[in-house]
């Protein structure tokens, strides 16, 4: 179970991670296709500029996308253990529960 939390808490961090650098990649993009005194980039550069960057932004969101998924797969799989745990705790508290009321039934 411990494992399950650690993976979950890496994949949380690498897709944050992911979500910072698309960040960051948006807004240089944005710096770029806009000089400081409001001229904008040659219309073939700021073309191939924007495939580019949208190429770029694209494939890290597929990459994000696949962490997510891998994120929600190890949410489950730490929820199914949790859940089992439980089900294992119930389990004992009953037997050590009958066993209690059978021993106070014999004692009496």
């Amino acid at each position: 179970m411990e494992t399950a939390v650690v993976q979950l808490e890496q994949s949380v961090r690498k897709a944050d991670k992911t979500l910072d650098t698309i960040a960051w990649k948006l807004d240089q993009y944005e710096k770029q296709v806009v000089h400081v005194d409001g001229s904008e980039l040659p219309e073939q550069v700021s073309v191939l500029k924007l495939l580019r960057s949208v190429n770029q932004v694209r494939e890290e969101y597929e990459n994000l996308r696949r962490e997510i998924s891998e994120v929600q797969q190890l949410q489950k799989q730490f929820s199914d253990t949790l859940r089992l745990h439980l089900r294992q705790v119930q389990g004992t508290f009953g037997t050590l529960r009958d066993k209690i009321i059978g021993s106070s039934h014999q004692n009496n």
